[in-house]
């Protein structure tokens, strides 16, 4: 897994290293963890701390899928309609650091969609539409392409 390093001075320098791709947000004191299980679990019983993986009733939480931030449709109508709702930086304080695992390209074709969730009516459950895809069970570190480091200044 290649690894690096940004530093921001506002949550949104984060976008052009995103721009496209599919990424899990985690805290930096979940990566020992992440590393020594060897990949990412689904956040079933909420034991993990992070902002995003505490809902209750987000929709891939609840089905035993990782969730990922997916950017795919960055810049579109939809995706800008929605991309507020739920930013991986929005909740980054100064002085403070996060992990982007970038899911490699050759997984994209396994992940499932937003439109799940439409599909399923599943109206009392959380999900940010044109943002949000999941893996069903645990991703391998081996699918994981990168680790961006980000530390807001």
């Amino acid at each position: 897994m290649n690894c690096k390093n940004l530093k921001i001075e506002n949550y949104m320098d984060v976008l052009p290293a995103v721009e496209g791709r599919v990424f899990h947000a985690t805290s930096e004191e979940n990566m020992g963890s992440i590393i020594q299980s060897g990949g990412l679990i689904p956040n079933l019983d909420l034991e993990f701390s992070s902002s995003f993986g505490k809902i209750p009733n987000g929709y891939f939480r609840t089905r035993g899928c990782v969730s990922f931030f997916d950017y795919r449709r960055y810049g579109t109508p939809q995706w800008e309609e929605h991309a507020y709702k739920c930013f991986p930086t929005q909740n980054l304080r100064q002085g403070e650091t996060m992990c982007l695992l970038f899911l490699h390209e050759r997984i994209f074709g396994d992940l499932i969609p937003w439109t799940a969730w439409k599909d399923e009516k599943a109206w009392c459950d959380r999900v940010v539409p044109w943002v949000e895809s999941g893996y069903k069970g645990k991703v391998p570190l081996d699918c994981i392409s990168e680790l961006l480091v980000v530390e807001y200044l």
